[in-house]
């Protein structure tokens, strides 16, 4: 056969998105889509049917040499697991690169879906070419992806850039749960709640930005709150890792833009002492998929 096709997955609680990529990594075809219904294995199946799909649609008879999958939680790549997965009950410890894998005979490479967004921004990316760089996905969670003098850093509990744990005041680390950390203070999920006490029981985080960019008091009060949490734990990742670039990107970040991040970056820079460009991902809701593209070329090219 004169090509070579990888397939990519990014696998989240709500949607899926799928791609088919020949061996420059270059996308020949996507699907996205709602998450079907079913246990982990029913999902899974229906996902590897789609890839099978997929790939016979760009070249007749064709099938994948190699899958990358990006998901929520703690990935471990060699046991093709993950556990503490984020709002997906029932998926831990789920061999999933078994699942995946095996009936089509090929390699799975799995991975934190910020680590995948993290390798995407460094192949084609706002990080590409650099070999230290952070990527911090803000949008229903927090997280991040650390790579390290070129390489992904995923620690001895595969919790490398777990930011949202951050501790942000005294409280927070007198109370030590998941409610009193940088998560539980300027999250998605707390930002929807601090809109519907501000604006009405309807509201969405997406209402609250809206109310601050028309000037709302207590809306850019929230803000400009937000932003200086945020400024701080990139102050802080920062004068860790002394990374070169530091990208923010998920849904929070996408759709806020440069009118978000500006005071952010002002903030965290009068604090850092490497000074990092501090940048909005060039990717988008893309990054996790292309990052996963080049886990399953790079796999394909170990095994």
């Amino acid at each position: 056969m004169p090509h070579r096709f990888v397939a990519a997955v990014d696998l989240g609680a709500s949607n899926v998105r799928v791609a088919i990529a020949n061996s420059n990594g270059e996308i020949e075809a996507r699907r996205h889509m709602p998450v079907p219904s079913g246990n982990p294995g029913e999902v899974l199946d229906r996902i590897g049917r789609l890839i099978d799909d997929l790939v016979r649609g760009v070249w007749v008879g064709a099938k994948v040499a190699a899958i990358g999958i990006a998901l929520p939680g703690s990935v471990d790549p060699r046991a093709g697991t993950v556990a503490s997965i984020a709002n997906m009950p029932g998926w831990d410890d789920v061999h999933i690169a078994d699942v995946l894998g095996k009936p089509r005979g090929v390699p799975v490479a799995m991975e934190n879906d910020a680590n995948a967004a993290a390798v995407g921004e460094g192949w084609l990316g706002a990080a590409k070419g650099l070999r230290d760089h952070v990527f911090i996905a803000l949008g229903t969670g927090i997280g991040a992806g650390v790579v390290l003098d070129g390489r992904l850093h995923r620690g001895s509990h595969f919790l490398a850039g777990e930011v949202a744990f951050f501790p942000m005041t005294r409280e927070q680390l007198r109370a030590g749960d998941w409610q009193h950390c940088l998560e539980g203070q300027v999250g998605g999920r707390a930002a929807a709640l601090r809109a519907a006490e501000l604006i009405g029981k309807h509201a969405k985080a997406a209402d609250l930005f809206d109310a601050a960019k028309g000037g709302d008091e207590a809306a850019a009060a929230w803000l400009a709150e937000t932003q200086e949490y945020l400024a701080m734990a990139v102050a802080d990742i920062a004068a860790l890792l002394d990374p070169q670039v530091i990208v923010f990107g998920g849904g929070v970040s996408i759709a806020q833009g440069e009118w978000f991040l500006g005071p952010i970056r002002e903030m965290a820079l009068r604090c850092a002492p490497g000074q990092p460009k501090i940048v909005l991902s060039s990717l988008g809701e893309e990054a996790q998929t292309i990052g996963a593209v080049r886990l399953a070329l790079d796999t394909l090219q170990e095994s």
